[in-house]
């Protein structure tokens, strides 16, 4: 099923009334780093306040990302996606809930995996199609999947790149079993994120994106909205924002964090480390009412923007 014109003007629509003030998450607290549950978060590279602001205050370019980063980048999406509709069918909302996401992909096609350590598993695959105009990218789920005791049916989604990267719309269909009842519930996702390209060389100054793969602390980032529907109607609202950088001379690390546009505040952070390319990272999933969207301004941490994490004491 096709993401129609009129869901496209809704979901655009949204997020120009509210990307003004989305405000960044809080990888750094008060002078002390915020501890993910499984280490410390990387400091978000930039750190302004919304989004709004940031596009005044720096040059931002439109992303490089490659065939592999498309198709890689739309089954993280996917991944968590149903981990977020995953918390609306439980009796209470934000759960405290652990996940492993692996992502491998190649120039056209790719894979994910996500475990929820209680023997609940959903295999993706993924097929990139691109176009002078941008690419598609078709996912499915692999029959038998299921989280924390929910089965997953018939789960398809298409996903489209802008031909300059830096639009990326997300849709997706899908039936949970429900754990308790066993009723079937149609549900489905939409969202629209921007993507945008910081890099700086060595003196922390802008440099032409051509030379981005050949530099250290060259990041790119998303800032989005995303609503999820049950039986065709919306029930939850999340926003959304990442920085990823390649391993090209640096560790490469990508931090995708989703919150719950409510009062009873809920975020989902992936995190992961290392990867390599074609596009490959393994991280956790966490589900928890840790941090929030801070109201001011978080700067950017003076150090290593990806900092060491002790897996006893974090």
């Amino acid at each position: 099923m096709k993401t129609t014109k009129h869901n496209l003007n809704a979901i655009a629509m949204g997020v120009a009334l509210a990307m003004g003030s989305l405000s960044l998450p809080v990888s750094a607290g008060e002078g002390d780093g915020f501890h993910f549950p499984h280490g410390l978060i990387p400091y978000h590279p930039v750190g302004y306040e919304t989004f709004s602001a940031l596009k005044t205050e720096i040059d931002l370019q439109d992303p490089t990302f490659d065939a592999s980063e498309r198709t890689g980048l739309a089954l993280v999406e996917s991944a968590l996606s149903l981990i977020a509709a995953r918390e609306h069918i439980d009796g209470v909302t934000c759960s405290e809930k652990d996940y492993t996401l692996a992502v491998d992909a190649g120039d056209g096609e790719g894979d994910a995996q996500i475990f929820d350590g209680v023997g609940g598993q959903v295999d993706l695959h993924a097929s990139l199609t691109e176009a002078t105009k941008g690419a598609q990218v078709d996912v499915e789920a692999a029959k038998g999947a299921s989280l924390y005791g929910a089965k997953i049916k018939d789960y398809t989604g298409d996903h489209q790149w802008s031909r300059k990267n830096n639009i990326f719309l997300d849709h997706a269909d899908w039936t949970f079993k429900h754990q308790n009842s066993r009723r079937l519930i149609k549900y489905s996702e939409h969202s629209i994120k921007d993507y945008f390209l910081d890099v700086l060389d060595s003196e922390g100054d802008s440099v032409d994106a051509q030379h981005r793969r050949d530099l250290a602390g060259a990041w790119e980032f998303d800032a989005g909205l995303e609503v999820i529907s049950k039986k065709g109607f919306p029930v939850t609202k999340w926003g959304e924002l990442s920085w990823y950088r390649q391993p090209d001379g640096v560790r490469g690390v990508i931090v995708v964090t989703k919150q719950l546009v409510s009062e009873a505040t809920c975020n989902i952070t992936f995190v992961a480390e290392g990867g390599g390319l074609p596009f490959s990272h393994t991280g956790v999933v966490h589900v928890g009412r840790h941090g929030h969207f801070h109201e001011t301004a978080v700067p950017a941490a003076p150090v290593d923007p990806v900092a060491p994490v002790d897996p006893v004491n974090p």
